[in-house]
């Protein structure tokens, strides 16, 4: 049994600290393409974006127009990104973090929820931020840079592999050594970094080229090495007998452990020993994940119970935080009986064809979760409503709920904003200029009233309508200090 890789949520506790000089800001958002970047999800924002190069939402048209089965692909790799925010101790931790970030920074702001750039209420808090960030930084750190020249993944090969970092006494990345063969047989060895976003990923890119061959017979998409072939390379160095299902089952096995890169090097190594035995490899793993997920799970469900009581009031964020909560018991439910539950996805796609696929998804969405999607167009870039913010899911528009999230994406804009790599918050006055999140997409009377403040300092829309303020005024609005309560809008 794999002892103490599976972490459990934590909310509090003073963790160890390793100094730093990283830039807390420079957190991973996934693409489905990272040289077009036809789509991308930001976990923390919990949205994905659609470029003009993939118009699913035509301007007065409907929603989830699909052209191609590539274009499902990609939809369907940012929402398993999302759904393994929702249903992974992965992503639960790096969750509950934030959680605990968005209310650690209250006790560093004013009656309108501007930071004044200290704690003013909390020594206790101040400890804890630093906790918060270093859960953060691990779970989010940034991808690697890719392979220079774009070789394919046949033209490379791990050679050496080894764990790094120390988180609590587990490593939390890798450090690889790549050979890279080029057509004229030239070597030349890469040092690269594997993270939990090479990690995730390639998880995603798997169950992508699994939907694609499967679902409709269409080969994989072609993509960079790195991160996207990461646990195809690791494999081949470490389990080179196991095929690619069971590599995307180790992949997804060490989503379920807050330090995915060392899980998945036992999966895989242990696999490929049941392998080179005869024995079933994809039977251990299944009973394994579910033994972890049982061992854990008072301590997941307890952790979500503290988020869920942290926010006692009905309304605005409140809500939002309440609704992925419950997203996440209920996930855990399931996983806990299926694990795998994402290969079960792809053959009910397959079942259902291509022309089903809005519908199908739109039970996915409501059974799992659902997030914001935005839909870029081309135009200037201070057009007024150039792009659309939308729910995939046709039932999940509840104005309510909508909004709530809204209100969620610009609070922890906002708080990301603030945040600095020694667990500090800065002073609001002491931000950067940057622009509103929704600056393309806004249809209200804020944006066109005050474009400058929108476009360079967004957080000022607290001052403009204190009646019936924007999302993003709610979302800062929501960091007033006190116990929390309803706020103007909610």
């Amino acid at each position: 049994m794999l002892t103490g890789r599976m972490l459990s949520i934590h909310l509090a506790g003073r963790q160890n600290i390793a100094a730093k000089s990283k830039k807390v800001a420079q957190m991973a958002d996934y693409t489905a393409d990272l040289q077009a970047a036809i789509a991308s999800y930001a976990p923390d924002r919990q949205i994905i974006t659609f470029s003009p190069a993939m118009l699913i939402l035509p301007r007065d048209g409907e929603r989830g127009n699909f052209e191609t089965a590539v274009q499902m692909s990609y939809f369907f790799h940012e929402w398993i990104h999302y759904l393994h925010n929702v249903s992974t101790v992965h992503g639960m931790s790096a969750y509950s973090s934030f959680i605990g970030l968005w209310n650690a920074f209250r006790h560093t702001t004013g009656e309108l929820g501007l930071g004044q750039g200290r704690f003013i209420t909390s020594s206790a808090e101040e400890l804890k931020t630093r906790a918060y960030l270093d859960v953060i930084w691990s779970t989010r750190r940034p991808a690697d840079k890719p392979l220079f020249g774009e070789p394919s993944v046949d033209m490379c090969r791990i050679v050496s592999c080894k764990p790094a970092g120390n988180f609590n006494g587990i490593p939390d990345y890798l450090d690889v050594s790549v050979e890279v063969t080029n057509k004229l047989g030239d070597v030349v060895t890469y040092p690269k970094v594997i993270g939990p976003t090479e990690i995730v990923e390639s998880v995603a890119y798997l169950l992508e080229s699994h939907f694609l061959v499967r679902g409709f017979n269409h080969p994989p998409s072609s993509t960079r090495v790195f991160p996207y072939h990461t646990l195809t390379l690791l494999a081949r160095h470490i389990a080179p007998e196991l095929d690619d299902k069971t590599v995307l089952m180790c992949g997804l096995a060490s989503l379920q452990s807050t330090f995915p890169t060392d899980a998945v090097i036992q999966f895989l190594k242990v696999c490929h020993e049941f392998r080179k035995k005869g024995e079933d490899a994809i039977e251990w793993l299944t009973v394994e994940t579910v033994q972890q997920l049982s061992l854990n799970e008072p301590a997941l469900r307890a952790g979500l119970k503290q988020i869920h009581d942290m926010f006692p009031v009905p309304g605005g964020v409140e809500r939002a935080v309440k609704e992925t909560v419950a997203f996440m018991e209920k996930n855990l439910d399931l996983r806990l009986d299926n694990p795998f539950f994402e290969l079960d996805f792809v053959e009910h796609i397959r079942e259902a064809g291509p022309g089903n696929f809005g519908q199908l998804m739109n039970r996915l969405v409501l059974t799992h979760g659902i997030c914001s999607c935005r839909q870029e167009r081309a135009g200037f870039d201070d057009e007024i409503v150039r792009d659309d913010l939308f729910n995939f899911a046709v039932a999940a528009s509840d104005d309510r709920l909508t909004d709530a999230r809204l209100a969620m994406l610009a609070s922890v804009d906002f708080l990301i904003s603030h945040l600095q790599a020694d667990g500090s918050f800065r002073a609001t006055a002491d931000l950067q200029n940057r622009k509103c999140p929704f600056f393309s997409s806004c249809r209200e009377s804020t944006r066109r009233d005050h474009a400058t403040d929108c476009a360079t300092q967004p957080w000022k829309s607290v001052h403009t309508r204190p009646a019936n303020p924007c999302s993003y005024a709610q979302g800062v609005l929501h960091f007033r200090p006190g116990e929390l309560k309803s706020r103007p809008g909610d």
